[in-house]
């Protein structure tokens, strides 16, 4: 559904009377318009600063400069003297920072390592590298934060001083929000380093418009993503459940962009849709209904003869029955609990003992109404809840298995159920958050394709919001 007020708001006539009015001006994302890049950063200027301990210049600047960057530094900052010995052991030329005066030249990301932040001190040098930027950051700009995670900052103070990166990121995305820049933050575990190249390439890059106000844990991959960062997921086997319409149609399709052999799943009374879904990427389409006693195996034995076992698990299915709990009936509780969570388990116990591949990743959509919670939905909070904690529970499982099992929580996405919402409703829904607008379900589907891919490889037991900073549950 058009966003009529966001389109009306950028006209010429609209932003005159938006400004005179007061009213907000949602601007306009610049979304992905293909498949991933080689070099996706191409003669793009991004620039990069530290704390005066910094750890992790070196992997930020290889992985920049292999993504086609052009690495800009600010003339004097407290890690300076770092940036610049790492630049020269790994070989990555750097440019100083242009004159603000020079239109066009200024840098279209910011990335900064805080790592080394152990007390008020050290948070003073990133202020002291922002506040004077904040500025220059132009529209549909980048900002990435990259940290130790807490646990490995050191002492009670340096751990403290960390986790306040969180706060820092939630606020600062808050403030750039309005013109379609977005900030998050990286959490870098020990031996997390060598993973960095993958979220950092997603999170500057247009594939992540709508997410914001993030933090992502990043910890020891599992295996080494290799050089797959053009087509990754070629030669990848990828189910996706309710796959038809939507979301789910939208998840298949960008899986196939990235190289994917789509296996889709939806009801029989969907079979149409789910055919035509398909055929426009050569998928494979099964109609079955996935609390049906019999599809786990259906499902798993399918895998197993026709594809030779899965690679990709995309548990997207999912329903809502809202009713008031003093009002909702018992079937309307089961049969949410069932879609929504009850069938995730018994298609995973399935497959995990035929047909998932090793080093398989699994993504499954959860929701801001897991985190924040809404009145008349307790069947569905509960079960978004509960596949944030299966994730965070099957993670070790799955990481023997040389794989990993993540989540997205999808914010307001214009989607054919959100159309049917009452105007007011609609309208506060999309407003309410740092980016204006709703997203869309090319926005969930960059998210898992992202997680199903080799760029998340130190991705492991995490949900990661794709909401526009809702302000709900934030």
């Amino acid at each position: 559904m058009t966003d009529r007020y966001l389109e009306f708001s950028n006209s010429a006539l609209g932003k005159t009377l938006s400004g005179l009015l007061g009213l907000p001006s949602p601007p306009r994302l610049v979304r992905a318009a293909g498949a991933y890049a080689a070099r996706p950063l191409e003669a793009r200027g991004v620039m990069l600063g530290s704390t005066s301990a910094g750890e992790m210049a070196s992997p930020l600047l290889t992985a920049l400069a292999e993504a086609g960057a052009t690495v800009q530094v600010a003339p004097s900052h407290a890690g300076l003297l770092r940036v610049k010995a790492s630049a020269a052991a790994v070989g990555v030329a750097l440019k100083t920072e242009p004159n603000p005066e020079d239109k066009g030249a200024g840098a279209s990301a910011y990335v900064f390592d805080a790592s080394g932040i152990d007390g008020p001190a050290r948070l003073r040098e990133l202020y002291d590298f922002l506040q004077p930027r904040v500025g220059r950051i132009p529209a549909n700009g980048r900002v990435l934060i990259v940290s130790r995670a807490p646990a490995d900052a050191g002492d009670a103070a340096a751990q403290a001083a960390t986790q306040g990166l969180r706060g820092f990121i939630r606020s600062f995305a808050k403030e750039i929000g309005k013109k379609g820049a977005t900030a998050n933050l990286l959490e870098v575990g020990r031996g997390g380093e060598a993973a960095i190249a993958g979220p950092l390439r997603f999170f500057l890059s247009p594939h992540s418009a709508y997410i914001t106000g993030q933090t992502l844990a990043l910890t020891a991959p599992a295996r080494a993503s290799g050089d797959l960062f053009l087509s990754p997921l070629a030669g990848k086997v990828a189910l996706v459940t309710g796959a038809a319409r939507g979301i789910g149609a939208s998840i298949a399709a960008t899986l196939a962009r990235e190289g994917a052999q789509v296996v889709g799943i939806d009801r029989p009374q969907e079979e149409g849709a789910l055919g035509e879904t398909l055929a426009r990427f050569d998928g494979y389409g099964l109609a079955l209904d996935i609390t049906a006693p019999d599809a786990p195996q259906r499902i798993a034995q399918e895998l197993s003869t026709r594809f030779g076992g899965v690679d990709i698990v995309v548990h997207n299915a999912g329903i809502t029955r809202d009713k008031m709990l003093k009002n909702m009936a018992p079937h309307l509780w089961d049969m949410v609990l069932d879609v929504n969570f009850g069938a995730i388990l018994r298609i995973n116990d399935a497959l995990l003992k035929q047909g998932l591949n090793d080093g398989a990743r699994m993504v499954c959509i959860s929701s801001i109404g897991g985190i924040a919670g809404n009145a008349g939905q307790t069947n569905y909070g509960a079960t978004k809840a509960g596949v944030i904690g299966y994730v965070e529970a099957m993670a070790a499982q799955m990481a023997k298995r040389g794989g990993a099992i993540n989540a997205v929580a999808p914010g307001f996405i214009e989607t054919a159920m959100t159309a049917q919402m009452p105007t007011g409703p609609r309208e506060v829904g999309r407003r309410l958050a740092s980016l204006g607008q709703g997203g869309l379900p090319i926005d969930i589907a960059e998210a898992v394709t992202f997680l199903a891919s080799p760029l998340a490889t130190g991705v492991n037991g995490r949900t990661l919001r794709v909401c526009g900073q809702n302000f709900v549950g934030a």
